[in-house]
């Protein structure tokens, strides 16, 4: 998947994060925002993706010792991640907002064609029996999708109230 797809995921997350948790203004920004970045995260192992060229370093270590798709796609790294958010006591929300962003990424990367390393370091390729083309049209309308859900989460009472008034 793209990132233009991870990334419209991960807001999604947040927003419905936001929503569940009643956050106030400050606290949802900033959740709709932390889930963005976790839902590209995991691509850190990917020198061109949009987190790789700005953390150009750390991109480049991690996809030496790695490679593309295996550490930062696995169980492992979403568990110690979990681990680190908890000894540093992170709020439950952005916690979940960290950890699902995050969980995007891996479940949208099963969808395509090469799949992940779920279980890594288990030398094991787990996708999903239907895949996609990243880039391909399911990938633009999964992104287009998240988006409106986005949108609809965020402002549903004034939607709402604009379509009782022309119904």
């Amino acid at each position: 998947m793209t990132g233009k797809t991870h990334s419209s995921a991960g807001l999604l997350i947040g927003a419905m994060v936001a929503t569940h948790f009643e956050l106030d203004l400050f606290e949802s920004v900033t959740a709709i925002v932390i889930a963005g970045i976790a839902s590209i995260f995991p691509d850190i192992c990917h020198t061109r993706s949009k987190i790789g060229q700005r953390l150009k370093i750390l991109s480049f270590i991690v996809k030496h010792l790695f490679g593309h798709r295996t550490f930062t796609h696995s169980l492992l790294f979403i568990i110690l991640s979990y681990y680190l958010l908890t000894l540093i006591q992170t709020p439950l929300y952005y916690m979940i907002s960290i950890i699902c962003g995050m969980l995007s990424h891996v479940i949208l990367d099963m969808l395509t064609p090469r799949g992940v390393r779920l279980l890594f370091p288990l030398p094991i390729r787990v996708r999903f029996p239907i895949h996609f083309r990243t880039g391909g049209l399911v990938d633009l309308s999964l992104a287009s999708t998240f988006t409106l859900l986005t949108v609809y989460i965020l402002f549903e009472t004034p939607i709402k109230r604009v379509l009782i008034t022309w119904i």
